[in-house]
C-alpha cells in the first residue's frame, strides 16, 4: 500500500509540470501565431490567414472548393484550399492541436488541399499529440474535412474585394 502511495505522488510530482506545457506554443513559434479572435488565426512569418476551425463535416473535393468560395470568416471572402506546402508549417500543428486535444483514441483526419489528387494527414494521438505526416493520394468520390487558407497581400478590404 506505502509502494503504491509512494509511486503514484511519484507520477503525479513528475506529471503536474508536464501538464503546464500543454497547449503552449513553441519557442519558435512564439509569436508568430495570432488569433484573431474572429475564428481565424494569422501566420506573420508567411503572411497567411488560417480558418481556426474546421468545415466540421467531411465532404467531397467539389465541396470542398464551394465551401472556401462562399465562406464569409473574420470580415474576408477570399479563402481557398491550402497548398500541400503550405500544410508543412508549424501552423497546422498549432491550429489543428485544440481541434484534436480532445480525442481520448488515436484518430487519423484527412483535409483536402488545392490538388484534388492529394489528402493532407493530420493524426492526433493522445500520447504524442498532434503529427503531421506525409499526403495521401485522394481518389474521385473521397471525403476529407477543410481547413480554409488567405493570403494576406491578396485584398486590403475586409470584405476580401
Amino acid at each position: 500500500m506505502r509502494k503504491t502511495l509512494r509511486f503514484s505522488l511519484m507520477l503525479i510530482a513528475f506529471i503536474l509540470p508536464l501538464l503546464s506545457y500543454i497547449g503552449k506554443p513553441s519557442v519558435a513559434s512564439a509569436g508568430r501565431f495570432i488569433d484573431n479572435g474572429d475564428g481565424t488565426v494569422t501566420d506573420t512569418n508567411r503572411k497567411l490567414m488560417w480558418q481556426k476551425g474546421d468545415s466540421g463535416n467531411e465532404v467531397t473535393f467539389e465541396q470542398a472548393q464551394e465551401y472556401c468560395k462562399n465562406l464569409r470568416l473574420g470580415g474576408h471572402a477570399d479563402w481557398r484550399l491550402p497548398t500541400p506546402d503550405e500544410r508543412d508549417t508549424a501552423v497546422t500543428v498549432e491550429l489543428m492541436m485544440p481541434l484534436h486535444a480532445r480525442a481520448a483514441y488515436a484518430r487519423l483526419d484527412l483535409y483536402w488541399s488545392s490538388d484534388p489528387m492529394v489528402l493532407l494527414p493530420f493524426n492526433y494521438h493522445p500520447s504524442r499529440g498532434p503529427e503531421v505526416s506525409r499526403v495521401y493520394p485522394a481518389k474521385q468520390g473521397d471525403r476529407a474535412f477543410v481547413r480554409a487558407i488567405r493570403s494576406l497581400t491578396v485584398s486590403p478590404h475586409r470584405d476580401g474585394t
